[in-house]
């Protein structure tokens, strides 16, 4: 077999968001080398993992480095840019991997106009049934059926967002599990004895996030909930992975609310996975996700997971899973949180990941005979 070029294709910055991270574990745990990924962002690429990935195995990152702001600003790059990029580029396979409508519909429009031959939209999250997403569904929906070859989605709830009903059973749609390595994601102890040392937390509850400060992680309100819970358990801290555009307010609203020394900005990091080893909770109010990745992470090191009721409900271990209302106020939240505390204990939950179909050698292996069979 030939090496066969399959052009990946964001419309958002390539960082450590949860697309990215499915992205490079897939192709990282690919057993075929014949596939060759080409990245593409009208953004910026900060991910050095993924860069040296890609490029190690003969691919090359295409990102244009326009400002990531505004729905409306962005919108434009995007659809300049992927014009322009296709125009000089041909591919016979692009997969375009969005939690936004407009991205996937409108970037296969540009990619069928162009000739590709195989043109694969993936679903990674959902999102707020305002107005604005009725109209762009609306608008969609002919771009899709005309445009796409192939659907994928993380979940059921991702791909009913997105998607055209009458697609859902089509042959051409599958839904592919945000898998993770779980040799890595294994709990262990002597790591957490060091990372908490490391964070001053030897003797305090730690609570965590991990994701990109954007508004649909809601960081503010994850704020108040540890403001309240502070009342409750003074020795305590909240850990925050990531980077993004709000952490400037997020972390001027810490130091309103006296938090500064307690609330600890980690930026990003390559050993999440000894930090939520480290993490006694992962608190995760979202607006909305489609299956977020690092809620499988967190369960698969047995950490218990508080989740927005808002988010798909498809987490893998049930009995690490709590649900909760973004009606609810902070100071529920933060009493829900003292309850789970009190009540879950560490376990060893790799079998349970494996049998759930999170394993990433399996997804790999799924995503490779997937693409075999649309050569």
């Amino acid at each position: 077999m030939d090496k066969v070029k399959i052009l990946q294709v964001f419309g958002d910055p390539i960082s450590y968001g949860g697309q990215e991270r499915f992205v490079y574990n897939v192709y990282k745990n690919m057993n075929n080398n014949n596939f060759v990924f080409d990245l593409f962002t009208p953004f910026y690429c900060n991910n050095k993992e993924i860069s040296d990935l890609i490029e190690s195995r003969g691919g090359k990152i295409y990102h244009y480095d326009n400002v990531f702001e505004s729905f409306d600003k962005n919108k434009k790059y995007y659809i300049r840019t992927l014009s322009d990029f296709l125009e000089n580029n041909k591919y016979d396979t692009i997969h375009i991997h969005s939690g936004s409508i407009f991205t996937l519909a409108f970037g296969a429009r540009i990619a069928k106009k162009a000739g590709t031959k195989n043109v694969i939209v993936h679903s990674h999250n959902s999102g707020i049934k305002n107005l604005k997403y009725k109209i762009i569904k609306a608008i969609s929906r002919n771009i899709f059926l005309k445009n796409v070859d192939y659907y994928l989605a993380c979940s059921s709830y991702a791909a009913l967002f997105k998607y055209p009903h009458r697609i859902i059973k089509n042959k051409n749609f599958k839904i592919i599990n945000n898998g993770i390595d779980i040799k890595m994601f294994r709990f262990d102890e002597h790591i957490r004895k060091k990372i908490r040392t490391e964070l001053d937390g030897e003797n305090k509850i730690i609570l965590g996030h991990v994701g990109r400060f954007a508004p649909e992680k809601n960081h503010t309100f994850l704020l108040d909930i540890f403001y309240e819970f502070k009342k409750i358990n003074n020795e305590s801290i909240l850990v925050l992975i990531g980077t993004g555009e709000l952490q400037k307010d997020i972390v001027e609203k810490a130091k309103k609310l006296g938090l500064s020394d307690d609330v600890k900005f980690l930026g990003t990091r390559d050993n999440v996975n000894e930090f939520l080893s480290a993490m006694d909770i992962f608190v995760l109010p979202s607006l909305y996700e489609g299956l977020p990745i690092v809620g499988v992470e967190a369960e698969a090191t047995g950490l218990p997971v508080i989740s927005s009721a808002e988010v798909v409900k498809e987490l893998p271990i049930k009995e690490l899973t709590y649900y909760f209302s973004l009606d609810k106020s902070a100071k529920d939240w933060a009493k829900k949180v003292d309850n789970i505390l009190k009540n879950v204990e560490r376990k060893d939950t790799s079998e349970e990941i494996i049998n759930d179909g999170y394993e990433i050698s399996d997804v790999a292996k799924q995503m490779e005979n997937f693409y075999k069979s649309i050569l």
